[in-house]
């Protein structure tokens, strides 16, 4: 009864959010023009925005599989990297946890062990969400938008950069921990008593190598998002610079991703990032841009999809487990 109240308050806002972004495009866009995106430097921006995002999905394989084999679990990228990319559409689905679902379960047809796999997924989201939000943070200490410039949050920055960071040392210390005494007491409760819990703790390389792989994917978007914001001013006014889109699109990204049961953040993180943009660029060139980001990521996740699936067909066809 709980989950099905927080997917359909989380639906609920999304839909709220949606009708916001919506309102805005059609007081923004009363009597422009649309064409704008079928300018060919447009296009040819978006298509390079496209590119960016499908690359995120190889390098959070790269990430996924040093998790892994940091548990000691013997995985291979090539086989990983299918599996993420096939699963990684799920995410559009309403309560956004389809794609974590399905890709421990293709994990775990890999001969990855059920704690390993949750507990991959588990880093991998700490991890992002901590990148993302010190990136966020930074961005509000060197360019903040004009949105946030009177918020008295904006005074603590610091203080809630070093709250993340603490949070996420503190998580990555306990959680195995606590992962082993559960393990172990219900092994105990089966009276298997020869049980044997995969290692879950991560070392330091390991760690640090991943949060930078999330943190550049948020660079590779915020760089694509420079260069379709570039074409869209065609030099009429300045564009803002990279850290500010970069932390324009983390902002979004981790509301979107926090928000209960939104599909892929629809409707939030164009809500959030049109707020972000407001006075940075004019209000028709924050539409067109924020659609072009939708459109960007929509067909990259198409693309990985199709891609991973060709991929674990060949798998298939070799006669190896996925």
């Amino acid at each position: 009864m709980i989950k099905q109240l927080v997917r359909w308050l989380g639906l609920l806002l999304a839909l709220a959010a949606g009708i916001y972004f919506v309102l805005y495009a059609h007081h923004a866009l009363a009597g422009k023009d649309l064409s704008g995106l079928l300018d060919s430097s447009v296009l040819a921006a978006t298509a390079a925005l496209t590119v960016l995002y499908v690359v995120l999905i190889p390098t959070t394989a790269i990430a996924w599989t040093w998790l892994l084999r940091a548990m000691e679990q013997r995985v291979s990228y090539g086989r990983m990297l299918p599996i993420l990319a096939t699963t990684q559409f799920g995410k559009y689905l309403p309560g956004n946890v389809a794609q974590h679902i399905g890709r421990i379960a293709l994990a775990r047809g890999a001969g990855v062990q059920l704690p390993a796999a949750l507990f991959s997924v588990a880093y991998e989201m700490l991890l992002m969400l901590v990148a993302c939000a010190h990136i966020s943070a930074l961005t509000l200490l060197w360019t903040p938008p004009a949105a946030l410039l009177h918020w008295k949050l904006a005074e603590y920055r610091l203080p809630l950069l070093a709250l993340v960071t603490l949070g996420a040392v503190a998580a990555l210390l306990l959680a195995p921990r606590l992962a082993s005494w559960l393990a172990h007491y219900r092994a105990s409760k089966r009276d298997e008593r020869d049980y044997v819990l995969p290692r879950l703790h991560l070392n330091a390389t390991t760690v640090l190598a991943c949060y930078v792989m999330y943190a550049i994917n948020f660079c590779l978007i915020g760089g694509g998002l420079w260069l379709v914001a570039h074409a869209l001013l065609a030099g009429t006014t300045s564009t803002p610079s990279v850290i500010f889109l970069i932390g324009a699109f983390a902002s979004s990204w981790i509301l979107g991703f926090i928000a209960p049961g939104a599909p892929a953040g629809l409707g939030i993180r164009e809500a959030i990032l049109s707020s972000w943009l407001s006075g940075a660029l004019p209000p028709a060139q924050i539409v067109l841009l924020v659609v072009a980001l939708r459109i960007a990521t929509t067909t990259g996740d198409l693309i990985n999809l199709v891609g991973g699936s060709i991929a674990t067909t060949r798998v298939r066809e070799r006669n190896l487990p996925i």
